[in-house]
């Protein structure tokens, strides 16, 4: 029975109408029935997408990343994923670029999305991934990456005016450690006499870091004149909670705003200053890996460009 018969059918049960009137409704008016649209799926995909990850063992804060950034890509690309396009990629390139982020926030959003597009190829929930002709941005990692210099960590250490701010400097200065695992340290871990601690870092795998002298004398002056907490950087309020990763990120840009620095001062800024320093004191590169947590090598690597004083002083050293 076509469309039109069964229309007719329908409407005589629900009114009585008579064939002439059918007749005069029906006349001239071409009955299809409405085509079922494909619902975009993009968000159930992203959700599978994120646990896929978390099994294969992600951390909480890399997981939270991936969804804050395929949720924003979501809201402004809201299409089934077999229908997704590059030029929708490009477009929402464009969009992040056009809201002002830096090239280096634009290219995590794009290494975020290649992770995703490539998860939906492996599973064959995509026929062609649209990320294969997107293209990173070139950045200068070594600008990026530049650490401080002896004069810009003197100016830091002078922007600090309690025990506290001074001892997360040269903690995070002296150890390399990672906000992730600065944050999760209690004083019961720490071994004084060889100034050293164990961490958790990325996989769950703990490894050994070292702090400075300096950094033993303010976090004990810092220890000493607290209310408690069992964490090493705890907060000042009742119930003395571990600091979260923001409050320590707010309190390095504080005293960084306090020594005049004109670039944001992060706890990574510290990590690169570390390794920078260490590799141009002489030490080993495979001994800085080990003490950075670097699994490949050549994440390590990054910090072997060196400065042309780095480059005399090794040579005068060893040669002249």
């Amino acid at each position: 029975m076509d469309a039109k018969r069964e229309l007719q059918n329908k409407i005589k049960e629900l009114f009585g109408c008579g064939e002439g009137i059918l007749k005069e409704l029906l006349d001239g008016n071409c009955i299809t029935k409405e085509p079922v649209r494909e619902r975009s799926n993009l968000k159930k995909r992203i959700s599978s997408f994120l646990t896929a990850k978390k099994i294969d063992g992600l951390s909480p804060k890399t997981l939270k990343n991936y969804q804050e950034m395929l949720g924003a890509f979501a809201v402004q690309v809201d299409k089934h994923v077999t229908k997704i396009t590059t030029d929708d990629i490009r477009a929402y390139i464009g969009y992040l670029s056009g809201r002002g982020l830096k090239d280096s926030s634009i290219q995590t959003h794009i290494n975020t999305l290649r992770s995703f597009f490539a998860w939906l190829d492996m599973e064959d929930i995509i026929k062609r991934n649209p990320m294969r002709k997107i293209k990173s941005l070139k950045i200068d990692r070594i600008k990026a990456r530049r650490p401080l210099s002896p004069e810009e960590l003197e100016q830091l250490r002078d922007g600090c005016h309690t025990y506290k701010e001074k001892a997360l400097v040269e903690f995070l200065v002296s150890s390399g450690c990672r906000l992730s695992e600065v944050t999760g340290i209690r004083v019961n871990q720490v071994d004084w006499q060889t100034r050293s601690v164990v961490v958790l870092g990325k996989g769950h795998k703990e490894r050994i870091v070292y702090f400075s002298v300096r950094a033993k004398l303010m976090l004990q002056e810092y220890l000493t004149g607290r209310k408690g907490g069992e964490a090493l950087f705890a907060s000042s309020r009742t119930p003395y909670e571990p600091m979260s990763p923001r409050a320590i990120e707010k309190a390095l840009q504080k005293i960084g705003d306090r020594a005049g620095e004109a670039r944001r001062i992060h706890p990574h800024l510290m990590r690169h200053t570390f390794a920078t320093n260490a590799l141009h004191g002489g030490m080993d590169l495979t001994v800085i890996q080990h003490l950075l947590g670097h699994t490949d090598p050549k994440t390590t690597l990054i910090y072997a460009e060196l400065r042309l004083d780095a480059i005399k002083y090794a040579y005068e050293r060893v040669i002249a």
